[in-house]
């Protein structure tokens, strides 16, 4: 790996933390005046949901830059994580709103699938760069979260935003209210164990592709 290629990689992962970071602070911000209100249980889910997602596309975008991000940086690319911290944030102060949060959330999971396109550009064009097998399976996963999870994810986020928006008073029910929370923690957890068991592969990948 030449030395432009190791900055790049620490461009990319001093700026993915940076922006995850305040996007952490601002749920905090959020969550501490409703962790100590009357109604701490309804919002509960709603506040756990948002830490998982930090997680998952803190851990994603980690992931991708250090698996095939390499000189020259793509300026789009990294754009990109900007406008997704900045949904992130408006998503965060409109906790309390369920039609608005949903939206944003659909609004990121748009951005999201814009990233991973881009980065799917981005792994055509080093392949020659890598070994083949390694390689060709980042591509191979990379297309499968592409067809599967961010389009999962999205479909969620729509339905949910149907529902409240066309059934706003079904969610005047607190129990109703805090289920829809629960179940998006619930695909976002799934979300981040699956995560964590492809960033555990790939680490293993890496270590030998460097022997």
């Amino acid at each position: 790996m030449s030395k432009l290629d190791e900055i790049a990689i620490n461009i990319e992962l001093v700026l993915i933390s940076l922006i995850e970071g305040f996007a952490l602070a601002n749920l905090a911000e959020r969550a501490v005046p409703l962790l100590d209100s009357k109604d701490a249980l309804l919002y509960l889910p709603y506040i756990v949901s948002g830490l998982l997602i930090i997680l998952v596309f803190w851990s994603q975008s980690i992931l991708h830059a250090v698996s095939f991000i390499r000189w020259p940086l793509n300026m789009w690319h990294m754009f990109l994580y900007f406008v997704a911290a900045f949904v992130q944030v408006i998503a965060y102060s409109n906790i309390e709103n369920l039609t608005m949060w949903f939206f944003w959330w659909t609004m990121f999971t748009l951005i999201g699938l814009c990233m991973y396109l881009l980065d799917y550009k981005i792994i055509r064009g080093v392949r020659s760069r890598f070994d083949a097998s390694y390689i060709e399976s980042v591509e191979k996963r990379h297309t499968y979260e592409i067809r599967v999870l961010v389009p999962a994810a999205l479909v969620f986020n729509v339905a949910a935003l149907a529902l409240v928006y066309f059934y706003p008073m079904l969610f005047v029910n607190p129990i109703a209210f805090a289920i829809l929370g629960i179940l998006q923690g619930l695909v976002t957890l799934v979300a981040l164990f699956d995560c964590v068991r492809n960033f555990n592969e790939r680490g293993r990948m890496i270590v030998e592709m460097q022997k």
